[in-house]
């Protein structure tokens, strides 16, 4: 048994974390995507796209704007139609809907 920092006594393993509480977010699928992948997703208005390792380079159809994406950014996808995701180095995405 461990004092918890108000004094109480716990034994449940979890070091005193609070119980009861779940997380707001899922577990995301990661997708992995080697360097000079292409992956096309169509009709994916609204998608959030998040580089967990690598770089990869979005470009959205009819967007007169590209987006470079380092681990840990996001950019979501703003139009409905083809958005190419392309893998600059070795890389790991998730997705995640609106």
């Amino acid at each position: 048994m461990r004092a918890r920092h108000d004094g109480a006594m716990y034994n449940d393993g979890y070091q005193g974390i609070a119980l009861g509480v779940e997380c707001a977010w899922p577990a995301a699928e990661v997708r992995w995507l080697e360097r000079g992948a292409i992956l096309e997703m169509r009709d994916a208005a609204g998608t959030t796209v998040t580089t967990r390792d690598g770089v990869v380079w979005i470009t959205e159809e009819n967007s007169r704007r590209d987006v470079m994406l380092r681990p840990g950014q996001s950019y979501r996808l703003a139009r409905s139609g083809l958005a190419l995701v392309e893998a600059f180095t070795d890389a790991s995405i998730t997705f995640s809907a609106a």
